[in-house]
């Protein structure tokens, strides 16, 4: 029951703003669950292979959501998935790299930092004076490409470099580098996490299987799945039926607890 109100929780969110639920499900499941089992090893990876396949299942209702209210926009998303797959191959393989805890941490801040920089961007759309929500879908869709790759590869690189969503990067980065109406690019940061959080989620529980401990994350992800494809497709329609106001202060708040997160300061190993 715990699972299913998890999942469930996760799907409104990673509905509401497009991105994935990990932010939920992981810190939920070592709450739950524990962070090591019986004989003291710890779970974290079967947890994070668990969120990746329910990250997949529950964006896809979210996406039929957007796509009904004709809020993606097709040549951004495809410029962003196809930059993104790229990515996420380039990030896998920087961590081979990244050994050190030093320089983990290093990257990690810096993407706190870009976080709380999107933080004062969208308190400044909510308080200041300019009101003008962005630019139009003909004019996002014909800017150059290389704008759009500028922010469908980072999405990637992090994404496979320190296993956080990639609609925490790909919602702010199309607000900030396309000007992207904040709606549209959670509608489109969803669409693009539909098209590629699957080889995210193939290639950990594949180096799970190598170790025999598939089976878990399995009936982990059985158990948060339906709910929370449940919960994406509700999340994915209030996103439109809310006032924009409202989400922008949701989407500041998970800006908050993103960058409090990768300073260090929440932890979803408790």
């Amino acid at each position: 029951m715990l699972l299913g109100l998890t999942g469930a929780a996760a799907g409104v969110l990673g509905g509401l703003l497009g991105v994935g639920g990990s932010s939920v499900m992981l810190p939920a499941m070592v709450l739950i669950l524990g962070a090591r089992n019986a004989a003291g090893k710890e779970q974290i990876q079967q947890y994070m292979a668990a969120a990746m396949i329910v990250n997949f299942l529950l964006i896809l209702p979210s996406v039929l959501a957007h796509v009904r209210q004709k809020a993606v926009w097709p040549k951004v998303w495809a410029w962003l998935s196809a930059a993104a797959i790229v990515g996420i191959i380039a990030g896998v393989q920087l961590s081979y790299r990244f050994r050190s805890d030093a320089a983990k941490q290093h990257l990690r801040w810096s993407v706190g930092v870009f976080f709380l920089y999107v933080v004062g961007h969208n308190l400044y759309r909510l308080f200041g004076t300019r009101r003008a929500e962005g630019v139009s879908k003909e004019q996002a869709q014909a800017q150059p490409a290389w704008r759009k790759i500028l922010v469908g590869l980072p999405m990637g690189v992090i994404a496979g470099l320190l296993g956080i969503g990639g609609g925490s990067l790909a919602v702010p980065g199309q607000q900030i580098v396309l000007r992207m109406p904040l709606r549209n690019a959670i509608a489109t940061s969803a669409a693009t996490i539909a098209s590629i959080s699957w080889l995210g989620a193939i290639v950990k529980n594949v180096q799970l299987g190598e170790h025999g401990t598939v089976g878990r994350s399995l009936l982990l992800a059985g158990c948060l799945a339906p709910a929370a494809m449940v919960g994406a497709y509700l999340g994915g329609r209030l996103t439109h039926a809310l006032p924009l106001r409202v989400v922008r202060i949701v989407f500041i708040a998970l800006m908050i607890v993103s960058a409090l997160t990768m300073f260090g300061v929440i932890s979803p190993r408790g």
